[in-house]
């Protein structure tokens, strides 16, 4: 079995791996609540967009 068969071969339905930044693909700090799938840095560029007030 090479790199190729190996790579991405585990399945990912659920957990951190599965889901990621719909802005910059990133996995870290991801923001889900309201269907939003934001990390929190793209959350604070676009939150006045979307239309969240502070």
């Amino acid at each position: 079995m090479g790199h190729q068969q190996l790579y991405w071969s585990h399945p990912r339905k659920f957990g951190q791996g599965s889901r990621s930044c719909r802005v910059c693909a990133n996995r870290h700090g991801l923001i889900r609540k309201y269907g939003l799938n934001m990390c929190r840095q793209c959350f604070r560029q676009y939150a006045k967009d979307i239309g969240f007030v502070k």
